[in-house]
C-alpha cells in the first residue's frame, strides 16, 4: 500500500494539526490491520519513535497489537475539558488488539482508528464485560470529574496521549522519544485543543522541560511552596507553553495515579490562579 505524502512528511513539517494527526494514525493502523508491519518501513517518524524505548522481559514491545497513540476525539466540535499524558498503552490483549481481535473488527466496522478511539473503548462493553473497566482511564475520568466539579462528566470530555504508542506488559527502561516527535505528534495537537494538561508520575518531569521547553511557573509540595496536601511525598510542577497552555505534573511515592478527590480539590484551589 502506497503511503500518502502526509504520512511520509509528518515529523518533517514541524507541526501537525489534530486533523492531520488523526489522518496519519488512521492510515498507519489501517495498514497494520491489512497485514503490514505495525511499524511501516516507509514512515520514518515511526521508525525513529520505535527506537525510543528498548524494554526487555515483561517490558518487551508487543508488535502483534495495533498502536494506540491517543484515545478520545481530536476533531469533535466541542473541545475536551482536559488532556492526560501517559507512558504507553500497557499490556497487549491480542484477543482485542491483535489483527483478528474484537477491537480490530470494531475499527474496521467504524471505518478508522480515530472513530474507534473517540468511543473510549476501555470504559465500555465488550471490554468491560470481558476484562473489567480499565483502572487507568477510570481514575483519570474520576479525577477530571472532581477537578471540574462535574460528577456526571462523560469520558468523551477527555483526551489521552501516549509517550510511546506501542504495547508492553511493563515499562522496564526509560522512554525518550526524539523531542521533535513529541512536539509534533503530542504537544502540537494538544496546543490546538487548548485545555489544561495533566501528567501523573515521575517519568514525565524531566521530559516536559527538556523536550518541550515549557516554562516552570510554580512548584508545590516537595521542592516547592507548601500547600495543604496530606501526602508528604507529593510534588507538583505547573508549567506553561509559549501559547499559554497550562500543564500540571504531579508525582508521589507508591503510585503514578492521580490524587484522591480530597487532594484533587486542595490542589485545584492552590493553583487555580494559573488556570484563568
Amino acid at each position: 500500500m502506497e503511503a500518502t505524502p502526509l504520512a511520509r512528511n509528518l515529523w518533517v513539517i514541524g507541526m501537525a494539526t489534530c486533523q492531520e494527526l488523526s489522518r496519519y494514525w488512521d492510515q498507519a493502523v489501517r495498514r497494520f490491520l491489512a497485514g503490514e508491519p505495525v511499524i511501516p518501513t516507509d514512515l520514518l517518524a515511526l521508525q525513529v519513535w520505535a527506537k525510543a524505548y528498548q524494554g526487555h522481559g515483561s517490558g518487551a514491545v508487543d508488535l502483534a497489537a495495533f498502536p494506540e497513540p491517543y484515545l478520545g476525539s481530536l476533531t469533535q466540535p466541542k473541545r475536551p475539558v482536559g488532556v492526560f499524558l501517559a507512558l504507553n498503552p500497557g499490556q497487549a490483549h491480542l484477543d482485542f488488539q491483535g489483527r483478528s481481535g474484537v477491537f480490530a473488527d470494531e475499527i474496521r466496522r467504524l471505518g478508522s482508528y480515530s472513530a474507534w478511539a473517540a468511543t473510549w473503548p476501555y470504559l465500555r462493553d465488550p471490554w468491560v464485560s470481558a476484562k473489567s473497566k480499565n483502572r487507568h482511564h477510570s481514575s483519570r475520568l474520576a479525577f477530571l470529574q472532581t477537578w471540574t466539579d462535574q460528577p456526571a462528566l462523560p469520558a468523551t470530555a477527555m483526551v489521552a496521549f501516549e509517550l510511546y504508542p506501542w504495547h508492553s506488559h511493563a515499562v522496564t527502561s526509560s522512554i525518550r522519544p526524539d523531542p521533535g516527535i513529541i512536539r509534533e505528534f503530542i504537544w502540537q495537537p494538544i496546543s490546538e485543543l487548548g485545555v489544561p494538561v495533566f501528567a501523573f508520575g515521575a517519568p514525565w518531569f524531566p521530559i516536559l522541560q527538556t523536550s518541550l521547553g515549557l516554562q516552570v511557573v510554580d512548584r508545590l509540595g516537595v521542592g516547592g511552596r507548601p500547600y495543604p496536601s496530606e501526602v508528604p511525598s507529593r510534588a507538583v510542577c505547573v508549567l506553561r507553553g509559549e501559547d499559554g497552555l497550562v500543564m500540571i505534573a504531579e508525582r508521589h511515592l507508591g503510585s503514578a495515579g492521580p490524587p484522591r478527590p480530597s487532594e484533587t480539590r486542595v490542589l485545584r484551589q492552590a493553583i487555580d490562579h494559573w488556570l484563568d
